[in-house]
């Protein structure tokens, strides 16, 4: 008697969203609210440090940068070994390390201790975020993979939003530690949530082909009409070719089968994304305190810059699945281009015209941040989904490493909040090019091919 056979892809196409996945994303956004968290209440505390320290701010834009080493550690190492190993063992061990040392933090009483702690707890964090991505999107459909990403990825601005008006009530009244153990203490009972409910990834168990009876299990809680069962042969297809076991994951992988250029641009991308966005997200509180804005108003005014990516994240998604990924891209950021040089200048104003010009420039800088994510996760098989993610994320850090040093560069040479926006707003035309270079490549690519041929090219 033969086996019945069974996609996965069909699996998740052949009905409508089931509980399960819903649970699926609402935990894999929950373990992204961390990166929220963390990004706002570095920041926000940052003068506070500073003054506690008794060091200037710009004196810790090494520390600060050196903390992004973690997560560019975490992306890469974990990212890759979820691959191997599963991604719910990565994303528990992964959010307890974040915890741990993100209150460890609390107890520093110098510059190379906040480096440290900010390093080990990174590790952590960059192993979470990638690998709560990859997951969810594995328990999408494949037409609205770059939608449920999005959507999960609304967990970051979420927890920004979030830490940005906890911070206004806690820094004045409780001190900044406050909020290091707060940070700390959420993603560890987040764990303990995620421990019990969250189930492994069906692709990972697909690929090992060593408990079929909890893969149908899961797989009947998805779709139960196609009735799985243990004796199931369960198959895994990429670009329409069979792809039962998974291959040998390593860096070289990402450049191989035709995927050089696109990994190649997704790592420029993310690099000078991430540069960009790390310039805001860690010199605006001091940028707006420079103005003349009080701790209530520029960690309200922080809150609002990441309110509009709220927004964004839950649009552009949907958008890249109807719609030209590339063309949706290059829109977000030329219009982030100028929602920048807009918050330079409007700097000096009332604080409801920098509020808003906050959320504006959140919308369109974090907007487009998000639709790159999107495109990194359906840029690469499931097979090497993980470490495609966090090698890009892990770069990206690179990018975030090096946006508080030259933020605190330009603010040691005196220079206004203006021209600090002015000058790094052009990266957003930098990343607009390269996304019209790739998309040149795909309709180059799509020309030339028949459409059942074209893998490996975002």
């Amino acid at each position: 008697m033969t086996a019945k056979r069974l996609s996965l892809s069909e699996v998740f196409d052949s009905g409508p969203i089931t509980p399960l996945q819903i649970q699926v994303y609402f935990l894999c956004l929950c373990i992204v609210f961390f990166d929220g968290f963390d990004l706002v209440v570095i920041s926000v505390a940052l003068p506070k440090i500073a003054q506690f320290l008794k060091v200037g701010t710009s004196g810790l834009g090494l520390a600060v940068g050196a903390g992004q080493l973690g997560p560019l550690v975490g992306a890469m190492v974990l990212g890759t070994l979820a691959d191997k190993f599963g991604r719910k063992k990565m994303l528990l061990i992964s959010a307890v390390i974040f915890g741990v040392f993100t209150i460890a933090i609390a107890t520093i009483h110098n510059v190379p201790e906040l480096a440290l702690y900010r390093f080990l707890s990174g590790v952590g964090l960059g192993g979470a975020v990638p690998n709560a991505l990859a997951f969810g999107c594995e328990y999408a459909p494949t037409k609205k993979r770059a939608t449920f990403t999005t959507i999960m990825w609304t967990g970051m601005p979420l927890g920004s939003v979030i830490s940005g008006f906890v911070a206004a009530y806690l820094l004045p009244t409780h001190g900044w530690q406050s909020l290091f153990f707060l940070g700390g203490f959420i993603p560890l009972v987040v764990t303990l949530l995620v421990a019990p409910f969250l189930p492994e990834s069906i692709e990972y168990l697909v690929r090992q082909g060593t408990d079929k009876k909890r893969i149908a299990k899961l797989i009947n809680r998805i779709a139960p009409k196609l009735g799985a069962d243990e004796n199931t042969e369960f198959i895994i297809t990429e670009g329409g070719v069979q792809s039962k076991k998974a291959p040998k994951v390593s860096v070289a992988s990402l450049f191989a089968e035709g995927r050089a250029f696109t990994t190649a641009c997704i790592w420029a991308l993310f690099f000078f994304s991430f540069y960009l966005l790390w310039v805001l997200i860690a010199w605006t509180p001091t940028l707006l305190k420079k103005t003349g804005c009080s701790v209530q108003q520029y960690s309200i005014a922080f809150s609002m810059l990441h309110v509009g990516s709220l927004v964004t994240a839950l649009v552009i998604g949907r958008l890249m699945d109807r719609f030209n990924v590339h063309k949706v891209l290059i829109i977000t950021f030329l219009i982030a281009f100028v929602s920048v040089c807009g918050f330079g200048y409007a700097a000096n104003g009332t604080f409801l015209v920098i509020a808003a010009m906050a959320a504006i420039t959140g919308l369109f800088v974090n907007g487009g941040n998000t639709g790159l994510l999107a495109l990194c996760t359906t840029s690469y098989p499931s097979s090497m989904r993980g470490s495609g993610i966090g090698w890009a994320y892990g770069v990206g850090k690179v990018g975030s490493m090096l946006g508080p040093v030259v933020g605190g560069f330009m603010l040691a040479l005196g220079w206004s909040v203006t021209r600090i926006c002015v000058v790094n707003a052009f990266v957003a035309v930098l990343i607009a090019a390269i996304i019209f270079v790739m998309k040149l490549q795909a309709d180059h690519v799509a020309a030339t091919k028949p459409v059942s041929q074209t893998v490996g090219v975002a």
